[in-house]
């Protein structure tokens, strides 16, 4: 697989990219609600293990939240290419505002059950939806040119979130509740509303006339189904999110049961992962250049898949001696490196394999593909449930070597025909 380099001049220093005002609002929030992303979904997986004890219905967290993006990101995306970027985003802001605020008042009154998470886990899904063709667009069209060098400093931020917000999730469960996990959702949420209404963008808007919702959808499929370097970014997309990505809702049950944690040390245990993914993304930004994205994300997708493969053995063994937690621990930090890899090169990816006039509802598709994690989650959920996490990790890593085998050998037919 290969993919044609960017001919333009070398990406600008982060210092200069950073220098734009508008830029740097896009990017805080961003930050700010990556860390509300993570929080929430080890405390809700915690809380929902400890209250059902059930490995299906804590895999259902992550797959509520993934679900809107595939029923939602094309649509979204096909808006965004048509109508006022801020305007959507601000939007999405002031739902999910309401909805932390209202789940921070059923949590004070005692009233909180878990199909309150689930609808809230469902809406929280539809924000992130408008994040990849919304926010992530933005960031593009702010960056003036320094497409790889933003796309990797939201990456780096995101994956640092990745470490921050488990960490303040678990703590803050074990200490205040999810009251507390709620009431910290809806005032970071606050923020964020006010920084973008106050931001300056690059918005337009075309006359409703000129917008015909279903065609500008199929536009968008079409655009990428024609577009072989594009059918390989999101054919690897799809393999990462339902084969890779869904380890992540195993880490609370393997914290718990095979580890015998806390909820602050099952927290501590799933910033390691996400640790090593800010350290990735920034080496990342600093190393990647035009000729070596493809093969950065290529590789990044394969690591990651065969350490959650490895992850998966040492799984067998985990139970409770210090040894065994210090080796999950480093296997985590070094899967979190190879999921930065990829998680940086599919924006910068996706983003400059598209026309500018096409690049939201590539990225809307982009989100498509990314939605397609709730199969994964609820696979390895159900395989969780019946033979166990280790073995739910063992088989969902093999199948997606497998995956990742035909694509090659497809692509390898491909190139040669």
């Amino acid at each position: 697989m290969s993919i044609a380099t960017d001919s333009r001049s070398p990406d600008p220093s982060i210092r200069a990219t950073l220098s734009d005002p508008s830029f740097l609002s896009f990017w805080i929030v961003g930050g700010l609600t990556g860390v509300v992303r993570w929080f929430q979904l080890l405390a809700l997986g915690v809380y929902t293990f400890e209250t059902t004890n059930s490995p299906l219905l804590v895999s259902t967290v992550p797959l509520l939240w993934m679900l809107p993006l595939a029923l939602f990101g094309p649509l979204i995306g096909a808006i965004a290419d048509k109508m006022n970027r801020k305007m959507l985003f601000i939007g999405s802001l002031v739902m999910i505002s309401l909805v932390s605020g209202s789940m921070a008042v059923l949590a004070w009154a005692g009233d909180l059950e878990f199909q309150h998470i689930a609808v809230a886990s469902f809406l929280s899904g539809i924000f992130w939806a408008a994040d990849m063709p919304v926010r992530r667009r933005l960031l593009g069209d702010l960056s003036g040119g320094a497409v790889s060098t933003a796309m990797s400093l939201d990456a780096a931020t995101g994956n640092a979130t990745r470490m921050l917000g488990p960490l303040l999730g678990g703590l803050t469960l074990q200490f205040v509740g999810l009251f507390g996990v709620f009431f910290f959702s809806a005032v970071v949420y606050a923020v964020s509303l006010v920084m973008v209404a106050v931001a300056k963008v690059p918005g337009r808007a075309s006359p409703l006339g000129s917008f015909t919702l279903i065609s500008e959808l199929r536009a968008g499929v079409r655009y990428v189904r024609g577009d072989r370097v594009l059918r390989r970014i999101l054919a690897i997309t799809i393999a990462f999110n339902v084969f890779g990505f869904p380890f992540t809702s195993m880490i609370p049950v393997l914290g718990r049961d095979h580890l015998g944690l806390d909820a602050f040390m099952v927290g501590v245990l799933s910033s390691l992962e996400g640790m090593g993914a800010f350290v990735g993304a920034l080496l990342v930004a600093w190393m990647a250049r035009p000729a070596n994205y493809f093969q950065i994300y290529l590789w990044g997708t394969i690591s990651y898949i065969s350490l959650i493969f490895y992850l998966s053995i040492l799984s067998f063994v985990a139970g409770g001696p210090y040894h065994s937690l210090v080796v999950v621990s480093i296997v985590l930090m070094m899967t979190g490196i190879a999921g930065a890899c990829f998680a940086a090169m599919q924006s910068t990816l996706t983003y400059l394999g598209a026309s500018p006039e096409y690049r939201s509802r590539v990225l809307g598709v982009l989100t498509l593909c990314i939605g397609t994690g709730p199969i994964g989650f609820f696979n390895i959920g159900w395989m969780a449930n019946i033979w166990g996490a280790p073995t739910a990790l063992f088989v969902s890593s093999l199948e997606g070597l497998f995956v990742l085998l035909l694509l090659w050998l497809y692509a390898a037919d491909e190139n040669s025909a």
